[in-house]
């Protein structure tokens, strides 16, 4: 099996602040690209908006702090700025940017764009048309010289939906939502339901007559009603119109991307990426973009960007290094990192090994991988994942990346659990019945045991575990359990009334963190006691999706999807802190040598400096 080495990870020390990262590993990740008129390849991403020379991309020609993470960017049509939806712990903006000038104008700010931001620009560039997540949701109109908003229309419920729109010559606005249903929105709030195809889903680009959707579909207006017309060969999940609306970039991630000519109304590019077989990553942004010379696309692979000259699709010409996808588990030992990555369960390699100094990297040979713990003397690394032949199993990894033994488990796999003194291991898998919710099966054993110490099995969706020294937490549905290890009466059986998203346990055994679709909760195994955790992070949709304890148990950290990580006392419960540094969703969270690590959808791994005693 062994090791693959890859590029190395950047890694950026900073000096000291309380309260603040010392160190990123990774440059964050990217999610929007667009050609200016002169051929600058504009990248927004997680952290920054960087500007490069397509032919020579490294380093960067100018970089941007736009105040958080681009999750959505177009060229104007003035073909020297762009326009782009930032989203930060803090709140969500949209800005311009004039990339040769310097100059950055922020238009308007939101609490929140939701999941996604869904918006255009008017084709002559004088206005941006977004959707307002609400009930109902509405469509609103900004001028971009000023940032004003001009007018805001109340839209059908179930356009909260929609993830695109097009914006007609005349300001009418094509939007689907859900259940595909199409609408067309006039400037003075007139919607008109459009007798449409099943397929008119996400239209993006639409002249006086014609639509096309973000998928490659085309449609065209006969005797008043939209009909279909030949599009692309080959579909595509994202895309991007070029500053002078004459091309149309759609990508398919993992499998292709194609140009096509507006006036031609044919493809004129098309190269292929590499691939792999299982779930597909996907984040938001336009994945892709044309210019006059030269075509990109982000490989969502590895999160690098992918560069073409637009008369040679064969292979890439130019690539970009140095983003990630972030990781959902950090595992340390001596001077290295061991990562899941947010790679989803497929054939790529997702266990990455950084070294904390040279930042020198490498992937286990390993495919479908759900999750992975590894001791501390980086001897053992036990990886869950998907057979090749059907089922799951637990492998034991040396050193060397080499199996050593193979544990099988319930056909579904789920997540791994280590004992911070690394003395015991723990597994949640699960079987599937058509009528039912899912038979989840918790089990763990000493390293070197003949059998499983103990299992615990119930149903639900919603499940998850950890380990201290001396006992284990599960929970499964709205019931949680901690038993001692090698004991099998439970120390404490108690009902939370809701979902679990995420549990840690203090290595003494002493607490329970949970990370609750509602609220953050605290455990007090011995008496039994649920506290709950106001957090006051701001925006819909906040629960917290991971947590953990410092070493000593006097810290409980909490990340959520807005970016924002909570810490709190764990002898009070009391909320003394809230830390901004992720752009988005935190995934991960551990405690190592006295330091707080995170990551998440952002791409990076962060080392936190000084947060309290």
């Amino acid at each position: 099996m062994s090791w693959l080495a890859i590029d190395p990870a950047p890694i950026t020390r900073r000096e000291p602040v309380p309260g603040a990262p010392s160190l990123q590993i990774f440059a964050g990740k990217p999610h929007a690209l667009a050609f200016l008129a002169d051929g600058t390849l504009v990248v927004g991403g997680s952290r920054e908006l960087t500007t490069h020379d397509p032919s020579a991309p490294t380093p960067p020609r100018a970089a941007f702090d736009l105040g958080g993470g681009v999750e959505w960017m177009t060229a104007h049509p003035d073909g020297v700025s762009v326009i782009a939806a930032v989203r930060s712990s803090r709140g969500s903006a949209v800005v311009r940017v004039w990339p040769a000038t310097g100059e950055l104008v922020r238009l308007f700010t939101e609490p929140s764009f939701g999941w996604v931001f869904t918006a255009n620009l008017s084709p002559d560039g004088a206005q941006l048309v977004w959707r307002r997540n609400g009930v109902p949701p509405s469509l609103c109109t900004v001028d971009l010289a000023t940032g004003a908003q001009v007018r805001e229309l109340e839209l059908p419920l179930e356009l909260n939906g929609a993830s695109t729109l097009a914006v007609r010559p005349d300001g009418a606005v094509y939007i689907a939502g859900a259940g595909r249903s199409g609408q067309l929105v006039h400037p003075d709030g007139q919607v008109e339901g459009i007798p449409v195809f099943d397929s008119f889903s996400a239209p993006f680009f639409a002249t006086g007559g014609t639509v096309l959707t973000i998928d490659g579909k085309r449609f065209g207006l006969v005797d008043g009603k939209l009909d279909s017309f030949a599009g692309l060969s080959q579909g595509a999940r994202q895309a991007s119109i070029t500053f002078d609306r004459r091309h149309l970039a759609f990508h398919m991630p993992l499998r292709h991307v194609q140009v096509w000519d507006v006036t031609a109304r044919c493809v004129i590019f098309t190269a292929e990426q590499r691939g792999a077989n299982g779930t597909t990553p996907w984040w938001r942004g336009q994945s892709a973009a044309a210019g006059a010379t030269h075509v990109a696309a982000i490989q969502h692979l590895d999160a690098s960007v992918e560069i073409w000259r637009i008369d040679q699709p064969g292979e890439p010409s130019a690539r970009l290094h140095g983003y990630s996808q972030g990781a959902r588990r950090l595992q340390f030992h001596g001077g290295a990192l061991t990562a899941h990555t947010l790679q989803p369960a497929n054939t790529h390699p997702a266990v990455m090994e950084i070294d904390l100094q040279s930042g020198a990297a490498q992937l286990l040979r390993e495919r479908r991988v759900h999750d992975m713990v590894r001791t501390a003397d980086g001897q053992r690394m036990l990886v869950l994942h998907e057979e090749e032949a059907g089922g799951s199993s637990v492998t034991h990894f040396d050193a060397a990346g080499e199996p050593r033994e193979n544990f099988p488990v319930q056909k579904a796999a789920a997540e791994l659990a280590l004992a911070p003194n690394a003395s015991t291991w723990a597994v949640t898998s699960h079987t599937w019945a058509s009528s039912a919710d899912p038979t989840v099966h918790a089990q763990w054993r000493a390293f070197g045991a003949a059998k499983w110490a103990k299992t615990i099995k119930a149903r639900s969706y919603f499940h998850a575990l950890d380990l201290g020294d001396t006992a284990a937490a599960v929970m499964i549905g709205p019931e949680l359990t901690v038993v001692a290890l090698g004991k099998s009466k439970p120390l404490l059986t108690v009902t939370i009334a809701d979902t679990v998203r995420d549990l840690a346990l203090s290595r003494d055994g002493a607490h329970v963190g949970l990370a609750c679709d509602d609220k953050s909760r605290l455990v007090h195994v011995a008496s039994g006691v649920v506290t709950e955790l106001p957090h006051g992070v701001p925006g819909e949709r906040q629960w917290p999706k991971c947590v953990c304890f410092d070493d000593r148990g006097v810290w409980l950290f909490f990340g959520f999807p807005s970016g924002a990580i909570t810490q709190h006392r764990v002898l009070t419960g009391a909320l003394v802190a809230t830390h901004h540094a992720h752009t988005d969703e935190v995934r991960a969270l551990a405690w190592h040598d006295g330091s707080l690590w995170s990551s998440g959808e952002d791409g990076t791994i962060l080392r936190w400096g000084d947060l309290g005693g």
